[in-house]
Formats: structure tokens, C-alpha cells, sequence
């Protein structure tokens, strides 16, 4: 019998902390790993994607990489482990109580006088009333688990999305700073040799000099944020942090509507969408069950016990005993305020989310028109300002125009199509921020179910 329950025992096994299991650990899939993972892919909201990985990756292609083997999501995941014991703890029920006694005669010499003997059952059938509850709110509450993990992962897929399209704007900005930046040294050495000849001021060479400074600046500013997020995004695919990932941008990316017919259908089925809010729904409901466990905790405890017995003269008994807290002092009254206490914070922090989604929702569309009216306007004046350039270009190479004025129209194009690229990835970032704000697929439909 004691072989039969220590059948069912855990026994304890090492996992050692060293060096060489943390750099296993560290160590990142292989490729050809990841690209059946990412086909396989079951995931609430991403879908499986098939990577291949000719000419770089896509931002879609990178998130869904990311939540294979981001190693910070690993730490994540093993809630799940801590969420599903607690189920299995809420549905084992007390142990029964085995006791036994011997009274053994000493100190006389009686012979008929035999050895005392007792022995007894016993279990408590108040976890009974509350075990139907405790285990509805231990699943609801893995299920609950199981979704803010989705939605965690959909949340760190999203990001990296975010990563490459800044990496992609800031390497098409970055040569049109170093050539504004360039064409201000230039200039700056031209007021030195003109301030020698007696053809500029101090005053000019001091401008030029400090538009040289803040060109150069913004340039070294562009390069730290490119390093800054090149190393993020490396960090959460587990790569080394100068691995190269070159990233391909699709051609086109759909216009996203903006009117109020659109936002009414973004909003539509929010709360249905949204796993943060589908998790804490059924983590209102197991809260539910758990107040309700309260409640049927204040019936008082019964313990049950049979037993069979036998005193020293040899006479044999059997009987039952029934053991019954008395609910004088303690009937639950802090545990049952807690439990809806807790349940009055779920349903406001609910209520608040959903108010902070829909207007999140409305501001990002807001949002879209002003970016999209500026985009607009900037690249209809890129036209003109390559025209004005081309036209200095010819007047300096035939010799009538300013070099300085010349390298200021160049100037003035390339900080035009720093704007418009600009421009372009506060687009793309908007309409990211709208797929994680409604849970739907609106620039690409190639990873968001």
C-alpha cells in the first residue's frame, strides 16, 4: 500500500545555473527551425507565415520569428506552467485522516488485561461546498493566463513589426542627412576661404557653421537611434548584437480608410477582438467563482471520522464522530470583502480599458488625416524643389549661380524627402498602432488572423 501512494509522488531533479546551460539557453534556433515553427505557428491572432528569406526579411516575416524565439517571451510562457498547478491544486481534494493508537497495560499483573487498541478515519467535507468553485476559477483564470500571454505575444510581434519599418525609414533618411551634412561642410569651407578674400563676415561663416553643426547632429542622432533599434531587434530575435538582418519593405501598402463609417467598423466587435479584454472578462469571471467560493466558505466546517477500538479489558467498540466549527468570530467576513473588492477593481479596470480602446481608436484616425494631408504636401512640393534644384545645378555648372546657393537647393530636396519618408513611417506606424488597437489585420493580412 505505502509502494502504491509513493507511486504518485514528484521527486526532486536538479537544474543547474552555470555557464554552459545558460549559453545553451542563449544559443538561437536554427533557421530552417524557425521557418517550419513560423508554419506551424498556433496562435489566437498571428498566422502561420512561410518564411523564405530571399533578399531579407519582412516586417511580418520578423514578428513572427520574434515570438518563436524572443527569449524574453520564454519567461512569459511559463506562467502558463504556474497557471495550470494551480488547477490541478484546485481540484485535489483533502487527504482523508488514518490515526492509531496503542495503550499497553504496565505496572500490574493482570492477566486478562490486554493492549488498547484505536483506530480511525477521518475527512473533511466542508472543501466539498467549494470545490466546484475553486476549480471554475482556477481554469477560468489559466484560460485567462493563457489569452494575456496571446496578447503579450501579439503585443512583442507588433513591436518588432514597428522595429523594421524604423530601421527600413532610417537607412533611406540616413544617406540624405550625410548628403545635407556634407553639402553644409562644403559651404562652410567656402565662407572660410570667401571670409579670407574679404567676401563674407564673421557673421556669415558663424551661421554656416552652425547649420553645419546641427546637420551634423541630426545625423549622428539618426545613426545612434538605427544602432539603438537594430540592437532591440536583434535582442528579441536571439541574435548576436552585430548580426546583419537586412529587411525588404512590400511595394505598397493599402490607404486606410479614415472616415466615420470606418472608425464605426474598427470598433465593431472590439471587446470580442481584443484578447487583453476577452482575458479579463474571464478573469472577472473566475473572481466570480472565487466569491462565491467565499461565500459558501462561511458554512461551517464538518470533519467526519469512524473508528474501532478496543480498551484494555477487551472490550471492542465502534463509532463515529462528527467534528463542527462554531462560527462565532471567524465567518469569513475579510476573505468575502477581499473577493468583491477584487471583482469591483476587475469590472472598472474592464470598463476602462474598453474606454481607453475607443478612444486610442479615435485619436490614431485623427491622427491619419493630419499626417496624410502633410505627406500629400510634401511630396506634391518635391516637384518643384527638384526642378529648382536641377536648375541651380545647371546655372552653377555654366557658371551662373552661387555655389552656396546651388548646395542649398540640393539641401532643401534632400530635407524634403527626409520629411516625406518621415511622414511615411508615422503612417505605417498609425496604422500598426490601429492592428494593435482593434486586433485587425490592416496593412497586410499575412500574419493577423
Amino acid at each position: 500500500m505505502l509502494l502504491g501512494l509513493l507511486g504518485g509522488c514528484s521527486f526532486y531533479r536538479s537544474m543547474p545555473l552555470n555557464a554552459s546551460s545558460v549559453e545553451e539557453a542563449l544559443r538561437p534556433p536554427p533557421i530552417e527551425a524557425v521557418k517550419i515553427a513560423a508554419e506551424r505557428l498556433d496562435h489566437p491572432l498571428i498566422k502561420p507565415i512561410r518564411i523564405d528569406g530571399e533578399g531579407g526579411f519582412t516586417p511580418d516575416e520578423i514578428a513572427v520569428m520574434v515570438v518563436i524565439v524572443s527569449p524574453q517571451l520564454r519567461t512569459l510562457r511559463d506562467e502558463r506552467g504556474l497557471a495550470q498547478a494551480q488547477v490541478v491544486q484546485a481540484g485535489i481534494l483533502p487527504n482523508p485522516q488514518w490515526s492509531q493508537s496503542a495503550d499497553v497495560p504496565h505496572g500490574n499483573a493482570d492477566p486478562t488485561l490486554v493492549t488498547g487498541r484505536a483506530r480511525g478515519l477521518g475527512w473533511d467535507l466542508g472543501a466539498l461546498l467549494t470545490h466546484h468553485d475553486d476549480v471554475a476559477a482556477a481554469k477560468a483564470t489559466a484560460r485567462s493566463v493563457d489569452l494575456q500571454i496571446a496578447w503579450q505575444e501579439w503585443q512583442v510581434a507588433q513591436e518588432a513589426r514597428l522595429r523594421a519599418f524604423r530601421i527600413a525609414a532610417m537607412q533611406e533618411q540616413l544617406p540624405l542627412e550625410r548628403e545635407i551634412e556634407q553639402g553644409l561642410a562644403d559651404n562652410v569651407a567656402v565662407m572660410r576661404q570667401s571670409l579670407d578674400h574679404g567676401l563674407k563676415t564673421a557673421v556669415d561663416l558663424t551661421g554656416a557653421t552652425d547649420l553645419f553643426t546641427q546637420a551634423r547632429d541630426a545625423r549622428l542622432a539618426l545613426e545612434q537611434n538605427l544602432v539603438a533599434d537594430r540592437l532591440a531587434l536583434n535582442l528579441s530575435l536571439g541574435l548576436a548584437a552585430d548580426a546583419p538582418l537586412q529587411i525588404k519593405l512590400p511595394e505598397t501598402f493599402p490607404a486606410l480608410a479614415t472616415d466615420s463609417e470606418a472608425g464605426a467598423r474598427l470598433l465593431s466587435g472590439l471587446e470580442k477582438r481584443r484578447l487583453d479584454l476577452v482575458a479579463l472578462t474571464l478573469g472577472y469571471q473566475s473572481q466570480e467563482s472565487t466569491l462565491r467560493s467565499a461565500v459558501l466558505a462561511q458554512f461551517p466546517k464538518i470533519n467526519l471520522s469512524v473508528n474501532r477500538a478496543n480498551d484494555t479489558s477487551a472490550i471492542k467498540t465502534r463509532g463515529w464522530a462528527i467534528g463542527v466549527d462554531l462560527p462565532v468570530f471567524d465567518r469569513h467576513q475579510g476573505v468575502i470583502a477581499a473577493a468583491r473588492a477584487t471583482r469591483q477593481q476587475l469590472f472598472d479596470d474592464y470598463v476602462a480599458r474598453v474606454a481607453e480602446a475607443r478612444a486610442q481608436v479615435q485619436q490614431m484616425l485623427e491622427d491619419l488625416v493630419v499626417v496624410r494631408t502633410q505627406l500629400d504636401g510634401a511630396s506634391a512640393s518635391l516637384a518643384d524643389l527638384q526642378l529648382l534644384a536641377t536648375g541651380y545645378e545647371q546655372s552653377y555648372a555654366s557658371g551662373n549661380a552661387d555655389v552656396i546657393a546651388y548646395r542649398d537647393a540640393r539641401a532643401a530636396l534632400a530635407l524634403r524627402r527626409i520629411e516625406q519618408s518621415r511622414l511615411r513611417q508615422a503612417l505605417l506606424e498609425l496604422g500598426v498602432g490601429l492592428e494593435i488597437a482593434t486586433g485587425r489585420a490592416l496593412l497586410t493580412d499575412t500574419i493577423t488572423r
